[in-house]
C-alpha cells in the first residue's frame, strides 16, 4: 500500500477482507473448528461436513445473490442443522455460528503494511472509508479485533447500502459520508484486492490511484 501518493488524493475507499489481512486463512480455520465439531455432535466424516456446509453456502447465495445476506454464516449454519435435524434449532445455529466467528477472529492479524499505511493516511489527513460487502455485525467485530477503528471516518457495509461492490451505490453512499465534511472530492484512491469489484468507482468519480496489495 505504501506506492499509492496521499499527497494526490482527497479520499481512501478501503477494503478490508484480504487487503488489510489474510481472510482466507482465517477462514480455513474457522472451518476446520466448525467441520471437527459439527461432525462429532452429528457422527459425520470431515469431508461430509464440508460438502454440507458447501451446499449450505450455495443455497444461501442462490437466494440472496447480490446482497450481504448471502455471506451469513448464520444462514449456512441454519441449513447445515435443518439438514440433519429436519428441523430449525436455534441454540445449535447459534453455536455453531458463534464457534466459526470466534475462531476466525481470533486468527486475524493486520498485514505488516496495513498500519503503516493507516497511519499514514492520519498524518497527511487523508479520510479513508471502508467499504466492505458482508453483514455489518461481522466486520464491526473484524474492526475491534484488529483495533483500526481510530483511523477510519467512516464504515460502509454492503448490509447498510443494500448492495455488494460492484455496484456504484455503495460506492456514492461512502462518497455522500465524506461530503456532509468536506467540501468536494476529486480525485479518489481504491484501496483493495479485487480489480472487478473495487475498480468499478471509476464509473462514478475520478480515479488517481488503483492499488492490489503485494500480498494479494
Amino acid at each position: 500500500m505504501s506506492d499509492v501518493d496521499l499527497l494526490a488524493v482527497d479520499l481512501i475507499l478501503l477494503d478490508l477482507d484480504n487487503t488489510l489481512y489474510n481472510y482466507q486463512t482465517c477462514h480455513a480455520v474457522a472451518l476446520e473448528a466448525l467441520c471437527e465439531q459439527f461432525g462429532a455432535e452429528f457422527n459425520l466424516g470431515h469431508q461430509q461436513v464440508k460438502n454440507l456446509y458447501s451446499v449450505s453456502r450455495q443455497t444461501v447465495h442462490n437466494t440472496n445473490h447480490g446482497t450481504a445476506t448471502s455471506h451469513s454464516r448464520l444462514f449456512y449454519v441454519q441449513y447445515m442443522v435443518e439438514a440433519v435435524t429436519n428441523t430449525t434449532d436455534a441454540g445449535l445455529t447459534l453455536k455453531y455460528y458463534h464457534l466459526y466467528w470466534d475462531t476466525f477472529i481470533s486468527k486475524m492479524q493486520l498485514f505488516d503494511d496495513a498500519l503503516p499505511f493507516l497511519k499514514n493516511c492520519q498524518n497527511n489527513k487523508v479520510p479513508i472509508v471502508l467499504v466492505t460487502d458482508m453483514t455489518a455485525e461481522v466486520q464491526f467485530l473484524k474492526l475491534r479485533k484488529l483495533d483500526i477503528r481510530q483511523y477510519l471516518s467512516f464504515i460502509v457495509t454492503s448490509e447498510e447500502a443494500g448492495v455488494e461492490k460492484p455496484h456504484p451505490f455503495i460506492f456514492e453512499l461512502a462518497i455522500s459520508k465524506i461530503l456532509k465534511s468536506k467540501k468536494s472530492i476529486t480525485n479518489i484512491a481504491v484501496v483493495g484486492d479485487d480489480i472487478k469489484k473495487d475498480i468499478h468507482i471509476s464509473s462514478v468519480y475520478s480515479i488517481t490511484n488503483y492499488h492490489l496489495p503485494k500480498h494479494a
